[in-house]
């Protein structure tokens, strides 16, 4: 039998606003189900090929169609074409319906609620097209303490994770240590926290997934301090040092929310916090009917001007496409100066752009074509379209690189050479140094970073997903040289 006390994370008192959201759908067979849990499902109409999935996780007292309702992934799913499973847990499991992040037996690889999880996403395999290169998970409270359990468990699954108010895996393996977890008191090293997600999966050599972190300064029920544990696990399992690398101290105008980026040794973003400034126990929404708006405000979802969790957690999912094509330069020199961006112009439209760290806008912030003077760093372009009616676009990112050519003229060095295997989905390389095999960018053809997840094998780089048919720029650099090349998908 199953515990039936209650857990940390756990309320005193119930959500007391009735909401109304998409129908979910329970599925009631999908494998043998150890941990005893409901699946609920939303599949959006019109879905045509693959498609990526999105697994929610509820917090305590919560269930699957409140949660759907609260966060708003229904409403992102139909503008984007995903699929979104809702684990929900039973009272029968625990009192307080809080999934069991705390116990081994619920916490660990292939046993209990974690394999039931597994078992749904192997449910959505087998009955739909799933893009198995774009898997995702996301919870709350409880159930971000679960996500990260899944993205511990199941890192040859998962790709990324976004925590909201959650705790780092194994932070405790008891009901008493649970307790001490959720308030503050459980602190490691970032090897520490690594060797107890490593310790799940001894053979494994593939990536760990990326995290997204989110966290209220004034929540009661999970100490802030979680937020910075889970930094110090999931940067070490990214090969990312604890080093801030960028800041921006009032996201999308909202001073109250700050946002931190750790990159990985290949300069690539792999862990974000957003902390919430004055915010409690819970998410973050900004309902409305924009599309980076949604979520209805709940004892737990709690609103927060121009910050919808949700969304920005679909954004960084890649779940959200461009919605238009900036044009302009993808590769300028070091210093380039006068170097002009833009978008079609909307009658009534603002827009707001950014640039590479050490890039200024000369002219045009505000219209839909700017000038740009750059620096020595390379990086995006990005512009956020707010119309005359308030709402504000998807934004638009353009990747531009500093100092090195990547345009269609490029050519290999004489001395090294990559090719691109077309059955193995691989690029094949000679002469080049093994540490610039882990610093892979490919580009499409407007500039835009579409590098796959991959993983390096003696001196061939395995892409896990195939790209698009077309021509690709590939861009590889070790500390003494970059290494360039380009490539044909058919």
């Amino acid at each position: 039998m199953k515990k039936n006390y209650l857990l940390v994370l756990a309320v005193v008192f119930l959500i007391n606003t009735v909401l109304y959201s998409q129908a979910i759908t329970q599925v009631t067979s999908f494998g043998t189900n150890p941990g005893a849990l409901n699946m609920y499902t939303y599949v959006p109409s019109g879905i045509s090929g693959k498609a990526p999935l999105v697994v929610a996780l509820h917090g305590c007292t919560e269930s699957a169609n409140l949660y759907s309702t609260q966060t708003g992934w229904n409403k992102i799913a139909n503008a984007h074409k995903f699929y979104v499973v809702y684990p929900e847990q039973i009272s029968a499991n625990n009192s307080s319906l809080c999934f069991n992040w705390f116990d081994t037996t619920d916490a660990s690889r292939n046993v209990g609620e974690a394999l039931s999880v597994k078992q749904m996403v192997d449910y959505m395999k087998a009955h739909y097209s799933i893009d198995t290169t774009e898997i995702f998970v996301t919870g709350l409270s409880a159930g971000a303490a679960m996500t990260a359990v899944m993205m511990a468990t199941y890192p040859d699954i998962f790709v990324k994770g976004a925590i909201m108010a959650g705790l780092p895996y194994k932070a405790a393996t008891s009901i008493s240590t649970a307790f001490n977890a959720q308030n503050g008191y459980v602190t490691m090293t970032p090897a520490q926290w690594g060797a107890l997600v490593r310790g799940q999966n001894p053979g494994y050599k593939g990536n760990y997934p990326k995290a997204m972190i989110c966290q209220g300064t004034s929540d009661l029920t999970v100490s802030p301090t979680n937020a910075a544990e889970l930094m110090k696990q999931w940067t070490n399992l990214n090969h990312a040092d604890q080093t801030v690398d960028s800041t921006n101290s009032a996201f999308q105008g909202n001073s109250n929310v700050i946002q931190t980026i750790y990159n990985d040794s290949n300069g690539n973003p792999a862990v974000y916090i957003y902390r919430i400034t004055g915010m409690g126990h819970g998410i973050a929404v900004d309902t409305g009917s924009c599309p980076r708006k949604g979520g209805a405000t709940a004892t737990y979802a709690l609103e927060e001007t121009n910050f919808h969790s949700t969304y920005w957690a679909a954004d960084f999912f890649n779940l959200i496409p461009n919605p238009y094509v900036i044009t302009g330069a993808i590769s300028v020199s070091v210093s380039a100066t006068g170097q002009v961006y833009s978008v079609p112009n909307t009658t009534g439209s603002t827009y707001t752009w950014t640039v590479p760290a050490g890039a200024t806008i000369a002219s045009g912030q505000g219209t839909n074509s700017i000038t740009v003077n750059f620096g020595t760093h390379s990086g995006d372009v990005s512009i956020t379209e707010t119309e005359k009616g308030g709402c504000k676009n998807d934004p638009a990112v353009l990747y531009v690189t500093v100092g090195v050519s990547t345009s269609i003229s490029d050519i290999t060095q004489p001395e090294s050479r990559m090719y691109y295997n077309q059955n193995e989905n691989s690029i094949h390389t000679e002469n080049i140094p093994a540490a610039a095999l882990r610093t892979l960018h490919i580009y499409n053809l407007l500039g835009q970073d579409c590098t796959p997840v991959y993983s390096v094998n003696g001196t061939t780089l395995v892409l896990d997903k195939k790209l698009p048919s077309s021509i690709y720029i590939i861009s590889l650099q070790d500390p003494s040289r970059r290494y360039g090349g380009k490539i044909a998908v058919l």
